[in-house]
């Protein structure tokens, strides 16, 4: 019965000290916060993507521009590289050549180009990479996985290299009157 009695004085005092939105905040962080809430845990151990502690695929870097995506059995899936584009529209004063760049990931066996925006990082950018691999969960019992491959490939499309085609299309100059 006491122990009741402090929970009930407790949150009274919650509600005095606190305002209802700042009380919603802290009950939702304390829930985020519970063991079972947690996210899956990510990690790069020599070349080998480990997901929740358990190998995942292998992920090899050519420098800090490609980077080649293995199963466990060595066997190459597929290539992401960074590439970059200088787009007119782009530019601004700090950009002024209008250079964007983001990620190209090429599978090797279906030739699906899929590429997405390059995020500039302070972490790692093999890291950043296992975690685009792991979330989109394009790997299944050690093969990369059709519906999951189809998915990424909907959900991001190819949109700079259809960018890139129509900067580079030939203009026409038509005659002035």
């Amino acid at each position: 019965m006491a122990l009741l009695l402090n929970v009930l004085l407790f949150s009274y005092f919650l509600l005095f000290l606190f305002s209802m939105k700042t009380l919603l905040f802290t009950l939702l962080l304390l829930v985020g916060l519970l063991p079972g809430a947690e996210a899956q845990k990510i990690a790069i151990k020599k070349g080998v993507i480990f997901l929740d502690n358990q190998p995942y695929a292998r992920l090899m870097a050519d420098g800090d521009a490609i980077f080649y995506v293995s199963n466990l059995k060595n066997e190459r899936l597929f290539v992401v590289n960074r590439l970059s584009l200088n787009d007119p529209a782009a530019a601004e004063p700090n950009n002024i050549s209008g250079e964007v760049r983001y990620w190209q990931f090429v599978f090797t066996k279906s030739k699906t180009v899929v590429e997405m925006p390059y995020q500039r990082t302070y972490g790692e950018t093999r890291y950043v990479i296992a975690r685009k691999i792991c979330l989109a969960q394009l790997l299944k019992n050690d093969e990369l996985d059709p519906q999951a491959l189809a998915d990424f490939a909907t959900n991001n499309g190819a949109t700079f290299t259809e960018r890139r085609r129509v900067l580079n299309a030939p203009q026409l100059l038509l005659p002035a009157n």
